[in-house]
């Protein structure tokens, strides 16, 4: 399965880059992984950040620093939200997020068990959903972007036509519209916010202890 081999993969790379001797009658041994403006990133941060869904590190022959990069990128948003201060999501919308992690694994025993290996309690879960939810709100509301044209639409359509293939069939463009106008904004949206979470990162005081270790 492919969660578990990342995984794996995962714990392999935090034990050999922060020095982990053992995990002993399980016990959780946690380090700092970097320091962002003065909020501290554990090691069960990322572990759970990336079994749960928070962060998705893609491909990549080091999952554990393409998964700190992006809770890097994270905390850096947080700090934002929380001086913005959006709307506080509802218990019922967290308890909906929560329950969408959980189905990311085949069994309850598989879901606690990865709790377990970060040392995620039930409160400090839910204020990673909370914060969570925080973040997407802020961003829909200070990263809106204008609906695309017909032209653009049918642009982006004719240059991904393999994404539009279904069973060795081209999806009609009438018939994929929607998830064309929802690929190009989702497009649009990612490039402004990366954009301004590099100013972020410019101007905040970030120690990734993870690269100095390495």
């Amino acid at each position: 399965m492919k969660i578990t081999r990342l995984v794996v993969s995962l714990l392999c790379v935090l034990h050999c880059a922060v020095g982990i001797a053992a995990i002993v009658e399980a016990e959780i041994i946690d380090r700092v992984l970097a320091v962002v403006s003065g909020a501290v990133i554990m090691q069960s941060d990322a572990l759970a950040a990336f079994e749960l869904g928070v962060v998705d590190p893609g491909a990549t022959d080091d999952p554990i620093a393409a998964v700190l990069s992006q809770l890097i990128d994270r905390q850096l948003i947080l700090a934002e939200v929380d001086r913005y201060a959006p709307p506080e999501p509802t218990a019922d919308a967290i308890e909906r997020a929560a329950q969408q992690a959980r189905a990311r694994f085949a069994t309850p025993a598989a879901y606690e068990s990865a709790l377990a290996r970060s040392g995620m309690g039930e409160a400090r879960l839910r204020r990673m959903w909370r914060d969570e939810l925080r973040i997407r709100t802020y961003l829909d509301e200070r990263f809106a972007v204008a609906p695309p044209s017909d032209d653009e639409l049918g642009q982006y359509y004719r240059e991904h036509l393999a994404t539009f293939t279904r069973g060795g069939q081209i999806v009609p463009f009438d018939a994929a519209r929607a998830e064309i106008t929802t690929a190009v904004v989702t497009s649009r949206r990612s490039a402004v916010v990366s954009d301004w979470v590099r100013g972020l990162r410019r101007r905040a005081d970030i120690s990734n202890l993870y690269l100095v270790r390495r």
